[in-house]
């Protein structure tokens, strides 16, 4: 354990990032670094440190080897040792919202008080932080009680969120609209060249398609199999790749994205060890997205990539500007892709930054925290998520040997082969004549 400021910086004041940053969801790791480069570019004179329920005790790949720290058994201590914390995410659920999320009995999360800490900005009947402050908040059930946080100390990220919340939240954006920020061209073009290589993306033209895993057998996925279905066999040259955006989480039967009649190579999931920035990587260079959550389409928009969103009932949860596909897919998939055009964001961006530079006015700027709190060993944390992503590398390279097997087994008993099988053999048999 290592401290997060020395004697040199004891003057900096240290912020507190609470959210679900242990969950492997792409869409809050994407939010973590928004939020951190956002304070780091308006606020230099800060240091901000990152929590979650677990933390470093679950290191996730997602993490980048810089896991956050772990709440902790509220008995042990009510306060976070910080001068201002701010909450941010998908977080606004009790505890029960929590323990399903993370697949853990309610009094796990009851005993580190995360949902007490979500709602009120308070552990042990006291205040986490002299100043807690709600930032780009969202809810997918929106059936918490949200009568702990005062007024004026919330930012919602959509509509949704401000309709539940009330008069007192000011809408702010989806802070994902700012991904683009985070991500330098050399680092997705590397990425890029190593999913091209690993054979997880295809050489020429894509279609870039989310998934969920909630999504099940609906038939919204009925619909884009089909959209999608026609939309390759209309292009030949054009492949598929499925993302997921929270590819740790088990997948539901419906929510692989099957085509029959169409080969391997026109169809490409992403490996389920992917991080950030290979789906950057993926959405960045595709000639279209289609995102089924906000988090999806807002990620795309913000790298300049054509996205449209298929409207499964969160249409209040999207930005204005992403276009919504509803009805028969097929026909509005196919006239989407004749005319693929950037998402105009300039004003939710302009109306982000100016929601940071209100959040940075309002944090501290100076330290007064009687005491800071550790921060985790982050070379320990590093070594085991690499030992996790060998053995999911092995796992996918095994299961694409078995999908290379499978298509050969195909290729073997189809009529062609069995046409040419006999020529081939006769050829061979000349060939041995000959020498």
């Amino acid at each position: 354990m290592r401290p997060v400021r020395d004697r040199s910086a004891s003057e900096r004041p240290v912020i507190g990032l609470f959210g679900a940053f242990d969950t492997g969801d792409l869409e809050e790791v994407a939010l973590r670094r928004v939020i951190e480069s956002e304070l780091g570019r308006l606020r230099p004179d800060v240091d901000v440190v990152t929590y979650a329920p677990f933390g470093a005790e679950r290191p996730i790949p997602g993490d980048d080897g810089r896991p956050a720290l772990p709440l902790g058994p509220v008995a042990s201590a009510a306060s976070l040792g910080v001068d201002a914390l701010i909450v941010a995410g998908d977080v606004l659920m009790h505890d029960e919202g929590w323990a399903a999320r993370y697949g853990t009995p309610a009094e796990a999360m009851a005993d580190r008080g995360v949902g007490t800490l979500a709602l009120t900005g308070r552990r042990g009947g006291e205040a986490a932080a002299s100043s807690v402050l709600w930032f780009a908040v969202t809810s997918a059930e929106c059936e918490a009680d949200v009568s702990g946080i005062r007024a004026g100390a919330i930012w919602a990220r959509d509509l949704a969120t401000q309709k539940h919340v009330g008069g007192t939240a000011v809408q702010s954006g989806d802070p994902l609209l700012l991904a683009g920020r985070v991500f330098s061209p050399d680092v997705l073009r590397r990425r890029a060249d190593l999913l091209r290589l690993c054979g997880a993306l295809p050489a020429g033209r894509r279609l870039v398609v989310e998934i969920a895993p909630s999504l099940g057998a609906s038939h919204v996925v009925e619909g884009l199999i089909e959209a999608v279905s026609a939309a390759l066999r209309a292009d030949p040259r054009l492949s598929a790749v499925v993302v997921d955006l929270d590819p740790t989480r088990q997948p539901s039967a419906g929510s692989r994205l099957r085509l029959a009649g169409l080969g391997a190579e026109r169809v490409h999931h992403l490996p389920d060890w992917v991080g950030l920035d290979d789906v950057a990587a993926v959405m960045s260079g595709s000639v279209a997205v289609l995102a089924i959550s906000p988090a999806g389409a807002h990620l795309a928009a913000s790298l300049s990539a054509p996205v449209s969103a298929l409207d499964t009932g969160l249409g209040e949860r999207f930005d204005a500007a992403i276009p919504l596909l509803a009805g028969d897919l097929t026909p509005a998939v196919q006239s989407f892709l004749a005319a693929p055009h950037k998402v105009a964001i300039d004003r939710a961006i302009e109306q982000l930054d100016g929601a940071f530079a209100e959040l940075a006015e309002r944090l501290p700027h100076g330290a007064g925290a009687a005491h800071v709190a550790p921060q985790a060993d982050a070379t320990a944390s590093a070594l085991a998520i690499l030992q996790r992503r060998l053995a999911d590398e092995r796992t996918a390279l095994a299961a694409e040997l078995s999908r290379m097997q499978a298509e050969l087994d195909h290729l073997r008993a189809s009529p062609e082969h069995r046409l040419a099988r006999p020529i081939r053999e006769g050829y061979q048999r000349w060939q041995r004549r000959r020498t």
